[in-house]
């Protein structure tokens, strides 16, 4: 596609060329006149007239050509000066809306992984909380179990230890009084 210079280079190269063209057919017309005019002399004055007439039709033929050409070359310009600008502002359109279309999903894709991780994050907080306090309160359970369980444990070896010691006092000193007896050191009581 042509630039607007190449555009308007080839528009003003055109122009002179049918400036020159002009100039030439104008320059000719004029001396083939004159030179009708020479050989005739005053005797053709009419032919000189009608040759006149000629030159003038034929220079207003060539200038109405030039106007012509000129004319379309203008057209022509403007033509491929809008098209070039229409063009251009058709890909500039387009640039721009690919670009708000891809930054609109670039900004929906970060919102939704904000918000996914902001739910993942409360979702392990408050698993994370719940597990703190099931785990706080089955040790608390426990804690209170084996408290009951040692305090019945410590009564109960307390009261074991308490009929162990007496049973045992009272095996020996059976067992004493027996030996006495029979080595004969028992006494009567």
């Amino acid at each position: 596609m042509a630039s607007n210079d190449d555009i308007n280079y080839k528009a003003g190269e055109t122009k002179g060329q049918a400036q020159e063209k002009i100039g030439h057919g104008v320059d000719a017309v004029k001396d083939n006149a004159e030179g009708a005019k020479e050989n005739t002399g005053n005797f053709f004055t009419s032919a000189r007239d009608k040759a006149w007439d000629t030159a003038v039709a034929g220079k207003d033929k060539v200038t109405g050509a030039g106007q012509a050409a000129m004319d379309k070359t203008c057209d022509t310009t403007e033509y491929a000066k809008d098209k070039v600008t229409g063009a251009g502002q058709t890909a500039k359109d387009k640039t721009w809306d690919t670009s708000e279309a891809a930054k609109d999903k670039v900004t929906g894709a970060g919102q939704a992984a904000k918000d996914k991780t902001c739910d993942t994050t409360h979702a392990a907080k408050d698993k994370s909380s719940d597990a703190a306090h099931t785990t706080r309160d089955h040790a608390s359970g426990a804690a209170e179990y084996g408290k009951e369980t040692a305090e019945s444990g410590k009564d109960k070896g307390g009261n074991i230890l308490q009929q162990t010691g007496n049973k045992v006092k009272e095996v020996a000193g059976g067992t004493a009084d027996a030996i006495k007896n029979t080595l004969g050191m028992g006494g009567e009581k």
